[in-house]
């Protein structure tokens, strides 16, 4: 497979995983995940994934481009990711895996350009209206960290055009007294409070850890759950066991946390009068898509007091294609090259 200006590299950089994509005349051609953490520098994940390639599908496969969603703020094609050791630079990566052009976007502005090109089969809608195809969008979500990001409509360029942030490390502002009594135990372990600290696998995990902090919680743990955490993921753990009912903790900190997602989710909403809807990415919800559902996600999300009557008619949806972030880039290499 010889270089073409349609030969491109997509990726979704995250702290747990790096996904890619080598695009094909549009099309996915070869597809590998990487754990991150393996990895000393992403010029590192890169080379391997060219490697790799070649093996499958040639040793001329030579790709023209590459647009990779980082997780961290990206100044003069510069990141340095939130929740990994590594610096990335474009221009590295370009000379280390011989690609002639490298672009970083923030992984959540890449996720944000991956939903405008989903359809319908992965989207599941919690509440409100119908959308404004050309509104306002929120696109935001947790995994290891919690990303933002928004779009807004361009009569010029017919299309939305995405605005970057790191809103998910705005402070954390309590909704109930449950929540207040979140802040204070968060306040002790790390001082400032982020909303990343809550709504996050990580700020699961705390949300458990305030639970069972509580004496009259105690009684309520489970051995199983007990020792699960001793050899997993804390934040996998609560999630299946709550999934499965066989933890009451792990219930109450898996409805917290949805409902706090959904009081920021409505939130955002407000902010951006976000008529073409609030997509919640990342790649906790999937995984929590029955719970999102009970309606303690939406009873937080339209709790905004004179303002329920607008927030209500917002939409809200989950997103459930497992690589956005690698559309999203791959969306943004079309674009530009």
């Amino acid at each position: 497979m010889s270089e073409t200006r349609s030969l491109v590299i997509a990726g979704d950089i995250g702290g747990t995983n790096s996904r890619l994509a080598l695009y094909a005349d549009g099309k996915p051609a070869f597809e590998r995940t990487y754990p991150s953490v393996d990895h000393a520098s992403l010029e590192q994940v890169i080379e391997r994934f060219v490697d790799d390639a070649r093996k499958q599908l040639g040793a001329d496969t030579r790709p023209a481009s590459a647009c990779l969603g980082v997780p961290g703020p990206v100044e003069n094609d510069m990141s340095r990711p939130t929740n990994l050791p590594w610096i990335v630079d474009a221009r590295k990566i370009e000379a280390r895996a011989k690609i002639p052009r490298v672009t970083l976007l923030n992984d959540f502005q890449a996720a944000a350009l991956g939903v405008t090109a989903l359809g319908p089969e992965h989207l599941v809608q919690v509440g409100g209206a119908e959308r404004n195809p050309k509104g306002p969008i929120v696109v935001a979500g947790a995994g290891t960290g919690l990303g933002e990001a928004f779009l807004f409509w361009s009569e010029a360029d017919k299309a939305h055009q995405v605005v970057a942030s790191e809103g998910g490390h705005v402070d954390f502002t309590p909704r109930t007294g449950l929540e207040a009594g979140l802040l204070t135990f968060l306040q002790g372990r790390y001082g400032r409070v982020s909303y990343e600290r809550v709504l996050s696998g990580p700020g699961l995990a705390d949300i458990y850890g305030f639970l069972i902090a509580e004496p009259a919680v105690r009684p309520l743990l489970t051995d199983e759950t007990r020792a699960a955490m001793v050899i997993e993921d804390p934040a996998a753990v609560v999630s299946r066991q709550a999934l499965a009912g066989r933890d009451p903790v792990c219930v109450m900190a898996l409805n917290l946390f949805c409902s706090v997602l959904g009081g920021l989710g409505g939130n955002l909403a407000l902010t951006f009068l976000a008529t073409g809807g609030v997509f919640i990415a990342g790649g906790i919800t999937p995984r929590i898509l029955s719970v999102i559902q009970n309606g303690v996600f939406r009873e937080a999300f339209e709790a905004k007091g004179r303002f329920q009557p607008l927030v209500a008619k917002i939409p809200a949806f989950v997103v459930t294609h497992k690589d956005v972030g690698i559309l999203g880039a791959a969306t943004y290499a079309r674009r530009h090259t």
